[in-house]
């Protein structure tokens, strides 16, 4: 037989598929994801479990009615309000040994570690990676670098949520009051902050130059801004009892007792007090920019801004966050009906649309030029966007850290009622690494 007939030949066994295709083996397990390249997700039916209400809720909601009648496939997402964050949690880690949890939700970073760590998730870079479902490598490039960096498990070495808008701490401050104050920019050293804040305070009358909501985010945002760091490296301890966490606590250890810092008495009074002109500087998240515009708008009418956090930095570390969407362990098919949502999700229209909609940051570099009217209506919201061309500080994305937050919340707490931060440091921080512990996943 010549060598074109043996061709021939090899050509029909193939096609009767007598002899394997020479395709290269899936990396990926193939008992969770199935044949991917080759998978159906026709028809498939996906429950969502988000955390979005009210005005939100009407347009995730919509977005997903959009979604359910144009894709190709017929996948029907369905979109179920679940409760606040911790709810959802709560909820899932209950359903996980039964198997009752959705397809798709809503996760923090540490809160998917802990998903994974029960074996419930399914890790995404098969998708994302995927020839036929997932990215090109120009679209990836569109992605702004705090989506792969803020959904990398280091516990579990892959990617276990993608990120479908984001949020930042900023420093929110009254241009008007600082002018009087004979300021012409806002603090860019903790010295200035120090500086400016207790210059505005006359706690005789009420008017405070910081208030001081207890907030987690805020205090690694301090740390990250004062040269430290969270958690070390290999994500196998929480290192913010050194000097660069002691130097944030003693800085508001210092300002409570002076007088130049005052702390929140109820939810969102910081936002109330700032809006009536009581006081200088908050720290808070920029989803809460439309609420901010409206106590000024409601209350003293002053001319207001915002900045990155004061640094001791050569440029500001920015604490970008949010939670993204995991995709729990099903079936091949309805993984993938989940993933396909998730992508489309990420388009630049839908991420411009979400991002006009809920103030969030869209995580593709491309929405903004579909937000230029925006920005516009929302010079704050748009100074803050020039903020994500700093570097990102992520905050810890471990299982454990949401019990650890939570006693940094009482160790702040226990700062601004007086209490030495240098003896409520080291054992948060011993605290705080006997969770990680206890969440590491088992070897």
């Amino acid at each position: 037989m010549n060598a074109r007939k043996a061709l021939a030949g090899l050509a029909v066994l193939v096609t009767l598929g007598l002899v394997a295709s020479c395709a290269p083996a899936p990396t990926y397990d193939t008992s969770v994801y199935g044949d991917l390249e080759n998978l159906d997700p026709s028809g498939q039916i996906v429950t969502y479990w988000h955390q979005h209400s009210g005005e939100r809720e009407e347009v995730i909601q919509a977005m997903i009615d959009d979604f359910n009648a144009t894709n190709e496939w017929g996948i029907t997402v369905q979109g179920e309000f679940a409760g606040g964050y911790d709810e959802i949690y709560s909820k899932n880690v209950a359903g996980i040994p039964a198997g009752e949890v959705p397809d798709l939700s809503v996760a923090y970073q540490n809160q998917a570690a802990t998903y994974a760590s029960l074996g419930a998730l399914v890790e995404l870079t098969p998708y994302i990676e995927s020839e036929q479902w997932g990215f090109t490598e120009e679209e990836l490039a569109d992605f702004f670098p705090f989506v792969e960096e803020g959904d990398y498990l280091a516990q579990f070495e892959g990617r276990y949520g993608f990120a479908p808008h984001r949020s930042m701490e900023v420093l929110f401050y009254n241009e008007d009051w600082l002018a009087d104050l004979g300021y012409d920019h806002p603090p860019r050293t903790w010295e200035e902050f120090r500086e400016m804040a207790c210059a505005a305070s006359d706690p005789d009358t009420g008017t405070y130059g910081y208030e001081f909501s207890i907030d987690t985010s805020t205090f690694a945002d301090m740390v990250f801004n004062n040269g430290g760091e969270m958690l070390n490296e290999d994500a196998t301890a929480f290192i913010f009892g050194d000097e660069h966490g002691l130097a944030a606590l003693n800085l508001l250890s210092e300002m409570f007792d002076e007088g130049c810092a005052v702390l929140e008495t109820e939810r969102y009074s910081d936002q109330a007090d700032f809006g009536a002109g009581k006081v200088l500087f908050t720290i808070s998240s920029t989803s809460g920019l439309l609420y901010y515009r409206s106590a000024v708008a409601g209350g003293a009418g002053f001319n207001w801004n915002v900045a990155p956090l004061p640094t001791t930095l050569d440029m500001p570390q920015v604490n970008i966050y949010g939670a993204s969407l995991s995709v729990f362990k099903s079936t091949p098919e309805r993984q993938l009906a989940a993933w396909l949502f998730i992508r489309w999700f990420a388009e630049q229209e839908q991420q411009a649309r979400w991002a006009r909609s809920s103030n969030y940051f869209p995580v593709r570099a491309s929405a903004a030029n579909s937000l230029t009217d925006y920005f516009v209506e929302n010079p704050q919201y748009e100074r803050a966007f020039t903020f994500l061309s700093y570097e990102p500080a992520i905050e810890p994305n471990v299982a454990g850290y949401d019990e650890c937050r939570d006693a940094i919340g009482e160790m702040l707490n226990a700062v601004a009622s007086g209490q030495d931060p240098a003896t409520l440091l080291p054992s948060t921080q011993a605290e705080c690494n006997a969770f990680l512990e206890e969440a590491a996943p088992s070897e």
